[in-house]
């Protein structure tokens, strides 16, 4: 709480804004106190977890309830959550769609059209496995892992 409250001063100082969404990329459990400190006191109308336990995420997957309204505030307000994790990875890109220097999926440029659609097909068939693990209409699509993106590929 205390270094989210300082990066929002700093950003407030010497950008003019306040983020509205936040991503806990390694939480490790949360309070209902840190909830309510999420939403009325540092202002998030959304936050993303990026670790939950292996059998939690499992049957949060099967059920659909990857997301949610976290209410613990004071005020009774509310503040969207939703699980990166879900997303058959931490934050990672989905499978066979990793193109920096130090992964070896395939790229796509350069691939013949039939080839190309083949790949379509499998990436729309990850964001569907994705979507089927939520309740609502949008997705959260992650491209990037720890150390990775330095040095991308076509």
């Amino acid at each position: 709480i205390d270094q989210t409250t300082l990066g929002h001063q700093f950003l407030l100082k010497e950008l003019g804004v306040v983020p509205k969404v936040g991503w806990q990329i390694d939480p490790f459990g949360h309070s209902a106190t840190q909830g309510g400190l999420l939403t009325s006191s540092v202002g998030f109308d959304a936050l993303f977890f990026g670790r939950i336990h292996y059998v939690d995420l499992q049957n949060r997957q099967e059920k659909a309830e990857c997301e949610g309204l976290w209410k613990s505030a004071p005020d009774n307000s509310s503040v969207f959550w939703g699980l990166t994790g879900s997303y058959s990875g931490n934050y990672g890109a989905p499978d066979g769609f990793c193109f920096d220097a130090l992964c070896a999926d395939d790229p796509l440029v350069g691939l013949e059209k039939d080839a190309l659609k083949e790949r379509i097909k499998l990436f729309t068939k990850s964001l569907g496995v994705q979507a089927n693990r939520t309740k609502g209409r949008n997705i959260m699509l992650t491209f990037g892992m720890d150390f990775q993106y330095s040095q991308a590929r076509k």
